[in-house]
């Protein structure tokens, strides 16, 4: 393993995280503290864990033989031509950098207060979208990305069983689906086709502040 102020992984998200802290400055919001990164390579890939106030990010080299597989498939299905380890670099360590600190902010400005699980999935990936729209290469490049990363979601099977209603389902297995990659990939295609419709209206200074 790499020392951690070498480390690519941590680098990316860290410089990432700035950026977004940074925007959030330039909105006159003042978050409560910068998030770190730690690279653990847990079963949820990427996530943000309020216990010690961090991104929890994986490594491509730390992930089993079923993963490295299943982001085989994924990179085939998927418009931007990338190898397995570089979509799931582009997927879990950028794209949904942004999603995660999304939360962060929703702690912070009240809005996840009796915010539904859903709701509050959505709601970080309204927070990504805005984020990178604002970015280099700005909507056209943002939209190359999630073309891409529906095309591969949109592929996995459904996981919802017969008879159940996909958000009452999610609700009640929130956090087994979290440990899932190919269920919660389903839903998070769900999230983030929800949150592009509502993007045109969207501004990532608006979505930041308190309620």
């Amino acid at each position: 393993m790499q020392a951690a102020d070498t480390d690519p992984v941590r680098a990316g998200a860290e410089a990432i995280t700035a950026r977004f802290m940074a925007r959030a400055k330039d909105c006159g919001q003042t978050l409560p503290y910068t998030p770190g990164v730690v690279v653990d390579s847990r079963p949820t890939l990427i996530a943000f864990y309020f216990d010690d106030r961090s991104i929890h990010a994986s490594r491509w080299s730390e992930m089993p033989p079923p993963i490295q597989g299943m982001m085989a498939a994924w990179a085939a299905q998927g418009t931007l031509g990338l190898t397995p380890e570089g979509q799931f670099a582009e997927v879990f360590n950028s794209l949904l950098v942004p999603h995660e600190l999304g939360h962060f902010a929703a702690s912070a400005n009240g809005r996840e207060k009796d915010q539904a699980f859903w709701d509050g999935e959505v709601y970080a990936n309204r927070v990504a979208i805005a984020f990178w729209k604002g970015e280099p290469g700005g909507e056209a490049a943002l939209m190359a990305r999630l073309d891409n990363y529906n095309a591969f979601l949109d592929a996995l099977p459904n996981p919802v069983p017969e008879g159940q209603e996909p958000r009452a389902w999610f609700e009640a297995n929130y956090e087994a689906l979290g440990n899932d990659p190919q269920a919660y990939g389903w839903y998070q295609g769900l999230f983030m086709r929800e949150a592009r419709a509502q993007a045109a209206n969207d501004d990532f200074c608006q979505l930041i502040a308190p309620l």
